[in-house]
């Protein structure tokens, strides 16, 4: 066997593999023989046919096996004496066959890059100075805290809707005289001038009075996602039910307590506490996104276009899987997205462990067990080799990044 290779890209090789006639002869002839057993020939038992006579009704299919089984005998150890290791299947381009010549194929496989690490360690990177936590955000923080445990009580003095109170209607939409599709509606409840409601509705029902029915001729919005609806003049039959008014808590220390703290001050510690960590990771993350960015900059390669391929479709599928709603016109243009996305993450997967291999940076099976106990990961997912697999490969993304930014120069701006 002979054994020709030719690198075609930085990630593609093809490989010419030609075989010597007397193994041609040899597989050829196992095939016959294979054949004989298995075909059924009218005026023979199965096997009992003569061989010449197999050969002369079965000429095609034979070649055609033949092809296929020295293909497959010898490709492997091909691959093997040049050291190629493919990452996906070789696609195979078979020469002509002849029973009495030597039979010559072509292999073309996707090879893993050979990364050269130029540069990552002081990488030059740029980022926004965070901001300290002030007071005001302090401030901030809590009012949101009070807003998520404000309590909706109903409006006992008046009964006439004013802007700014929450109102309890059922309404029904009308195009023309036909009831709209999914148009029906109860208990629904809106602060009025919030703007959560499409234009003029709100603004409608502002001094309608409990009970009351009123209806209100408004026209949709021209990007309304209801193609059928946008645009149009609807007719809504609206009803009040109720106003009510959002009492916020008092802050103060029985609010505190409440929420499981001691006392007032001892909440506000924990807010800022809480503030400043989401700034340091704030900080953190955008050290890792210059860092990848510098990173890719400095260190340019070709990955391997399958890859990129099966990456992007997998990412577009999970879209669709996820209903997110891609136009026809649209889906070229976002699984070109898909594959730029995909390229960026082998590029990283792969700079990621080169530099791990080149620092000694490495993954103890402690080290994701903590990790597995932090997250209270359940025992099924503990046991899946591909979920392990993704978590160490996270973990060491992680190492390594975190060495990046420790030996990077970083300049904050404003």
């Amino acid at each position: 066997m002979k054994v020709n290779i030719e690198e075609l890209s930085a990630t593609r090789r093809r490989l010419e593999v030609e075989l010597p006639p007397e193994r041609v002869k040899a597989v050829l002839e196992g095939v016959y023989k294979d054949l004989r057993r298995r075909v059924k020939i009218k005026g023979f038992r199965v096997g009992k046919a003569p061989l010449d006579l197999v050969k002369s009704l079965y000429r095609d299919l034979a070649h055609q096996e033949a092809v296929s089984k020295l293909i497959e005998e010898t490709l492997p150890q091909a691959l093997s004496e040049g050291g190629i290791k493919p990452l996906v299947t070789p696609q195979v381009e078979a020469g002509p066959f002849s029973p009495e010549s030597s039979f010559t194929y072509k292999a073309t496989v996707e090879v893993r890059p050979k990364v050269e690490l130029r540069s990552y360690k002081g990488l030059k990177l740029r980022v926004k100075k965070p901001s300290d936590v002030t007071e005001e955000d302090v401030q901030r923080e809590l009012e949101r805290m009070r807003e998520y445990a404000a309590q909706m009580r109903p409006v006992e003095d008046r009964d006439e809707v004013q802007r700014g109170d929450w109102v309890l209607v059922d309404f029904e939409a009308f195009d023309g005289d036909r009831p709209v599709r999914e148009g029906k509606v109860e208990n629904h409840l809106f602060e009025v001038g919030s703007g959560s409601m499409i234009p003029g509705f709100e603004e409608a029902i502002i001094g309608a009075k409990v009970g009351e029915q009123r209806e209100l001729l408004l026209r949709m919005p021209e990007d309304h996602p209801r193609e059928e609806l946008a645009g149009k003049e609807i007719l809504f039959r609206v009803r009040v039910k109720e106003i009510r008014t959002k009492v916020l808590p008092p802050l103060d220390d029985e609010f505190a307590k409440d929420l499981g703290y001691e006392d007032l001050k001892s909440l506000k510690a924990k807010v800022r506490e809480e503030l400043e960590r989401r700034r340091s990771e704030e900080e953190r993350a955008a050290l890792r996104q210059a860092a990848l960015e510098r990173l890719l900059e400095e260190n340019p390669f070709e990955v391997p276009p399958t890859l990129v391929e099966q990456r992007a479709a997998e990412l577009f599928r999970r879209l669709q899987e996820r209903s997110v709603s891609i136009p026809a016109d649209k889906e070229a243009e976002v699984l070109e997205q898909c594959r730029r996305i995909a390229e960026r993450e082998i590029k990283t997967a792969y700079l990621v462990e080169e530099i791990a291999k080149a620092e000694g940076v490495e993954i103890k099976d402690e080290e994701i067990e903590e990790h597995l106990n932090r997250g209270k990961v359940p025992e099924a997912l503990r046991a899946n080799e591909g979920f392990l697999s993704q978590v160490k490969g996270d973990l060491l993304k992680q190492k390594v990044f975190d060495l990046l930014i420790k030996e990077a120069q970083v300049e904050y701006i404003q």
